[in-house]
């Protein structure tokens, strides 16, 4: 793991602070668990990434768990509903939330009016899954590389439009973190949602966006639009022979993948965060599992409660950052 800055290392030292471990039995076990049913609030509507990431996750712990897992949709207030739902419930095990990395690392900087601080009234588990984002462009720009995006976008600084589903969304962040590194000037086109604002990458109305793959993929297997590459650090296991972008232009983008995370309220015991997380690790690296997600684009990840306390203090350093210098801020 690379070396944590000051200011990450105080994140992932808070969010450790708020997840003491509590009421253990004598000689430091959980003791039986579940003996109940285990509820998974999504704090989103069906059928978007962390309610699939759920709903996979919960059939499969299913199988583990004769008691059941249910999982519970409370959409509303861009995750404030059903994250503070889970924020006052009991810090048993019985009750978790999956979220995405916006809600985590993004959504703090945004959002300063939020009834709780997720870094403080949340405890990790575990991470569940992850999408690859990729960087595609209208084929109208006639480029076929990232090294030619590069090139085309220093060549007419602020000539080049890329949209997103909103302002202060990942791939407003992402494209963002990409022009500063090429050191280019891109004009942000915000949509009110995704399919909108790729559909008019497609139409040659915007140059280029960063997509999730199952949202893109259809537009790229079709032809609609050209994918340059994939925004992580390696390969993706879905695309294998798709380039990274450091790989295509030798700089240094970072990992701008979508992931989702399983979080317990604060005081949730670590004996027992550590407990689940082994479940949840074993479900989403299970063969039927993973195979199901490829399918739908995703990876499944699982992992400990300290990965994932990582993972958000490094997401939330970097986002952080961004939305600071676009000083961005939304009710």
């Amino acid at each position: 793991m690379k070396k944590l800055s000051s200011r990450m290392l105080a994140i992932v030292t808070a969010i450790a602070a708020s997840s003491s471990v509590v009421a253990q039995t004598p000689d430091g076990s959980i003791g039986a668990f579940p003996e109940r049913p285990v509820r998974i609030v999504v704090p989103y509507g069906a059928g978007g990434a962390a309610d699939i990431l759920a709903r996979t996750l919960a059939a499969k712990l299913g199988q583990e768990w004769p008691k059941g897992v249910i999982v519970e949709n409370k959409p509303g207030g861009v995750g404030v509903i059903g994250i503070s739902s889970v924020v006052n419930a009991p810090p048993d095990g019985y009750t978790l939330v999956s979220v995405p990395v916006s809600d985590l690392a993004v959504n703090p900087h945004l959002y300063r009016k939020r009834p709780f601080d997720v870094l403080k009234d949340l405890a990790p588990v575990s991470q569940v899954g992850a999408v690859p984002n990729v960087l595609v462009v209208s084929r109208g720009l006639g480029i076929s590389s990232a090294r030619d995006l590069v090139a085309l976008a220093r060549a007419k600084p602020g000539g080049l439009s890329y949209s997103s589903p909103g302002i202060g969304s990942q791939a407003h962040l992402a494209a963002e973190i990409f022009a500063e590194r090429i050191g280019a000037k891109l004009l942000h086109v915000p949509y009110n949602g995704v399919s909108a604002a790729l559909s008019d990458v497609a139409a040659g109305q915007i140059d280029l966006m960063f997509a999730q793959l199952p949202t893109a993929l259809p537009f790229i297997k079709d032809g609609r639009v050209r994918a340059l590459g994939v925004a992580s650090e390696k390969r993706s296991e879905l695309i294998p022979d798709m380039p990274t972008l450091a790989e295509e232009t030798g700089l240094s983008f970072g990992d701008m993948v979508s992931w989702s995370g399983l979080m317990a309220p604060a005081g949730t015991p670590l004996a027992l965060r550590e407990a689940i997380a082994k479940k949840v690790t074993a479900a989403m690296r299970s063969p039927d599992v993973q195979e199901k997600l490829r399918a739908q684009g995703t990876v499944g990840l699982g992992g400990t409660p300290d990965e994932l306390a990582a993972a958000i203090a490094r997401d939330h350093e970097r986002y952080g950052k961004v939305i600071r210098a676009l000083n961005i801020q939304l009710d």
